[in-house]
């Protein structure tokens, strides 16, 4: 008994064993997609830069090896992330919640910062596949020093008071645009849009003509129905179901081994003090980008807390969350060991309400999450053998956990829809995180001034606005 009152929360909550250790299966069953789909999306990412730093537009068989080696580090990093976050917050915050690399976070890292620092880093002379592997490492070196920030303001209260100073209407904003942008990249993975002729994006008219295009479809047909019949692990499922089948397709090739030694390759460890070095270099050359990845990382975990708090009716008197400073702390730390193994920031998953509506209200079911999740780290190449086509249906239909967010808005008050607003469409339509945070910031601040309500316009919003027009007025120009 004395083990399980380690897990207990800090209130009156009666452990039962069995709905505990269930709801920690349930939790991993319905998050374990992340396992498959970080490596796919970071990787993909990776191999863009790959061919801009290159100037083509398919790889060589050896730089192929290179993204699938970044893909296996990647995989080795998810799992650890997931594992050490997820069992902290069993251990010190004592909460029901599970972690592992955000999805959002992931995309932002891949196509947004991954991309600008490989122009940056063309731009001043590194040439060849080494921009795109200095770029990936500043990425990851970015995401460490963001989880020591997060620290900082998880200790000092900072944090709470930034949130508090910033429109909730632009965050939720921000969040529904990224959903949408996670969508237009399952689009594009599994083959259903192109490049436009006359035309900025189509309908790819070869989709149903081609065999991978075809199994995304059915994937998305085959997620839609688990999803809505609420089966746990309905993308877990699907993924999995999609990869097999495309084995005796042709689709997809089976490692050598599905078990091996996990491989660290995206660890930021072996070369920190270069790590640090080049990420002091181009922060300065790429400040508004770093700023936007620091951003999208610090606004993510208290709403999440916040929701799951409430669902799980683990809220005080004042209906506060409870724990939510150590919760704070653990996400802030997932973050930082997330990014010495080698991948994106470690977030708390809202997934975890699929715990909880199985009876999970203890540490007990992040233990279990947890372990399940350490268990994962050998099967690397499994990972790593899983097509775009399998993950396309689930990110497609992850950007619907993003839209659900838009009731929350306040339509009534255009100061607030208008920025939001921009915000939604802009970051996927111009396939950037950054620039869209950057254009709904701006934004903010100009309708605030047209309605002549310069009191609602925070100090920290007017600096975030001022920065961003730097960014657009002298940053982006000299990135091209």
């Amino acid at each position: 008994m004395a083990f399980l009152d380690l897990l207990r929360p800090p209130t009156v909550v009666t452990i039962n064993t069995k709905s505990e250790v269930i709801a920690g299966l349930t939790t991993f069953l319905t998050m374990a997609y992340i396992l498959f789909v970080n490596p796919a999306i970071v990787g993909s990412g990776f191999e863009l830069a790959l061919m801009h730093a290159l100037g083509t537009s398919s790889l060589p068989p050896q730089y192929q090896a290179l993204v699938y080696t970044v893909k296996l580090g990647i995989a080795a990093g998810t799992a650890i992330a997931a594992a050490f976050g997820t069992l902290l917050m069993a251990f010190f915050a004592r909460l029901p919640f599970a972690m592992a690399p955000g999805m959002g976070e992931n995309s932002f890292i891949a196509f947004s910062v991954i991309p600008a620092f490989t122009a940056t880093l063309l731009n001043i002379g590194v040439l060849g596949p080494r921009a795109a592997e200095i770029a990936l490492m500043v990425a990851l070196t970015a995401v460490f020093i963001d989880g020591l920030i997060f620290l900082f303001t998880a200790w000092s209260g900072i944090r709470e008071r930034i949130i508090k100073s910033i429109s909730p209407n632009l965050a939720v904003g921000i969040s529904v645009g990224i959903g949408l942008f996670i969508t237009f990249i399952g689009l594009s993975l599994g083959g259903f849009v192109k490049p436009g002729v006359g035309t900025p994006v189509t309908f790819n008219v070869e989709a149903f003509r081609t065999p991978s295009s075809i199994l995304a479809f059915i994937g998305l047909i085959l997620a839609i129905a688990l999803y809505i019949y609420r089966v746990p692990g309905a993308f877990l499922i699907t993924i999995i179901a999609l990869t097999l089948v495309g084995i005796p397709l042709g689709l997809v090739t089976p490692p050598p081994s599905l078990v091996q030694l996990p491989t660290f390759s995206t660890s930021i460890i072996p070369n920190f003090p270069e790590n640090i070095m080049w990420w002091v270099k181009l922060v300065s050359l790429a400040f508004p980008v770093a700023l936007s990845l620091w951003m999208i990382e610090f606004f993510d975990g208290i709403g999440t807390i916040v929701g799951l708090s409430n669902r799980a009716g683990l809220v005080d008197a004042r209906g506060r969350p409870v724990n939510i400073e150590r919760a704070l702390y653990t996400d802030a730390l997932g973050t930082i060991v997330g990014a010495l193994a080698g991948t994106t920031t470690t977030v708390i998953y809202v997934e975890s309400a699929a715990g909880i509506e199985s009876g999970g209200r203890t540490g007990l079911t992040s233990l279990v999450t947890g372990l399940l999740f350490l268990a994962f780290l050998p099967l690397g190449p499994l990972a790593v053998m899983v097509p775009s086509f399998a993950t396309a249906p689930v990110l497609i239909l992850v950007g619907l956990m993003f839209i659900s967010l838009i009731p929350k808005l306040n339509f009534n008050d255009l100061t607030e829809a208008i920025p939001a607003f921009v915000a939604i469409i802009s970051i996927p339509l111009t396939y950037s995180i950054a620039t869209g945070i950057g254009l709904a910031f701006i934004t903010y601040t100009l309708t605030k001034i047209i309605a002549r309500r310069f009191r609602e316009i925070s100090v920290t919003t007017l600096i975030i606005t001022l920065i961003f027009i730097i960014y657009f007025a002298a940053i982006v120009p000299s990135l091209h």
